[in-house]
């Protein structure tokens, strides 16, 4: 059973804060949100994540999400800000769940989180003693967002942030499908920035057989490799990456460049008899 998590860690010795963003780095914006967290919880460390989400891109910042939280200790508190809705009525948030604290949007960014942890309650971020008192319509992340995480990090009691929340919003994640035949119908759900194509198949999916073939964007792909380096220069190659989902990728090369691939591009896994 996993431990539960700490809702109110004491303020001198609080957990991490980690930031997703689309926001780049060429402008002020991070620098912004982080002066204002460590304004109010100056020994807090924080940790970028990435700020290099596509501008909008909810389901990449996402699964980005999905990757990292793992991997922070139990507490973490992690602040995702990709919000194409600022200024709009949707909410602001914080979700506790067994392993750690997300602050962002309502706009579906947790949807695997939601999916993957055991989550113990969900708070609109409403308390006005939590934002900055002058609030810009069009910079949540550094008025709402980040005050908000400072200050559950210095150990707010939750039922101080705001209301319950009882129906977040949510995006479909799509499920691979097993055919009758053997075949594994599943789809591509991110490219990194190497241009592997990552798939929603599974390691353990394959289990069923000792050798597959993967069709991509029409290319059948048969080449199946435990590490990028085992293929030659410029090989299409399949392989388990370090998330456990079936990768297609190319050595030193991008493979959704050469094959036309992106998110949401339909790919067969075929047992070879």
């Amino acid at each position: 059973m996993a431990k539960p998590v700490i809702l109110h860690p004491p303020r001198n010795n609080p957990p991490p804060i980690t930031l997703i963003t689309d926001f780049g780095l060429s402008d002020g914006y991070v620098g912004a949100m982080k002066g204002v967290i460590l304004d109010i919880l100056p020994w807090v460390q924080v940790v970028d994540i990435t700020h290099d989400i596509e501008p909008q891109n909810i389901r990449q910042a996402a699964f980005v999400l999905h990757t990292v939280t793992p991997h922070f200790p139990e507490c973490t508190v992690h602040l995702v800000v990709v919000d194409p809705g600022v200024g709009t009525d949707r909410r602001p948030i914080v979700v506790y769940t067994d392993h750690a604290v997300y602050v962002g949007p309502d706009n579906g960014v947790f949807s695997w989180i939601y999916r993957t942890e055991r989550v113990r309650e969900i708070r609109e971020l409403t308390n006005s003693y939590y934002k900055r008192a002058q609030v810009s319509p069009t910079f949540h992340g550094r008025d709402v967002f980040a005050p908000f995480a400072a200050h559950i990090a210095a150990g707010a009691p939750a039922p101080s942030i705001g209301p319950a929340v009882t129906d977040p919003v949510q995006f479909e994640i799509p499920e691979p499908i097993v055919r009758a035949n053997g075949d594994i119908q599943g789809q591509v759900i991110h490219i990194d920035s190497f241009g592997n194509i990552i798939t929603n198949i599974t390691e353990e999916m394959l289990i069923e057989a000792d050798n597959w073939t993967f069709e991509v964007a029409g290319l059948m792909v048969s080449s199946f490799h435990q590490a990028y380096g085992y293929a030659e220069e410029g090989q299409i190659v399949a392989l388990i990456g370090s998330m456990g989902y079936v990768e297609i990728a190319i050595r030193n090369g991008h493979a959704a460049h050469r094959l036309g691939a992106q998110v949401d591009t339909p790919v067969i896994a075929r047992p070879v008899s």
